[in-house]
C-alpha cells in the first residue's frame, strides 16, 4: 500500500456549545493533513499529484472564517476531520484526515 500525505494550515474562530472550556468564541491556527492511499500507482508512478491535492484542500478549507457560520455541525476537531475526509473523498481515495488545533492536540478520522 502506498500513502501520500498533504497538509495545509488555516486560521479560524469557533465556539463549542455545551463545553465549559470552549463555549466562548476563540481561534486556532489549524493544520489539516490528508492521507491518500492506493495499492497501485497511476502513471507516471504516483498515488496522487501533491500539487493537485493541495489545491483541492485549499478550496475546501475555511480560512479566516467563523466555523460556526460555515457548518451546520459543532465544529470540533473531530467533526472537522470527518467533514474534510468526506469532501476530499469526492476526489481522491482518502484513508485518513487529521486536524490539529495546536501543536499538541490532534483529531483523526478514518472510516469504519
Amino acid at each position: 500500500m502506498y500513502t501520500v500525505r498533504v497538509s495545509r494550515s488555516f486560521s479560524a474562530a469557533h465556539f463549542i456549545r455545551g463545553s465549559d472550556r470552549c463555549e466562548r468564541v476563540h481561534g486556532h491556527n489549524y493544520r489539516v493533513e490528508v492521507a491518500i492511499s492506493s495499492a497501485e500507482l497511476a502513471p507516471p508512478g504516483m498515488v496522487a499529484d501533491f500539487v493537485d491535492v493541495g489545491k483541492k484542500l485549499d478550496e475546501i478549507l475555511p480560512d479566516h472564517r467563523s466555523l460556526n457560520d460555515c457548518y451546520g455541525f459543532s465544529p470540533t476537531a473531530e467533526n472537522l476531520a470527518r467533514h474534510f475526509f468526506e469532501e476530499m473523498s469526492k476526489h481522491y481515495p482518502v484513508s485518513r484526515v487529521s486536524v490539529w488545533e495546536n501543536d499538541d492536540s490532534r483529531a483523526d478520522y478514518t472510516p469504519g
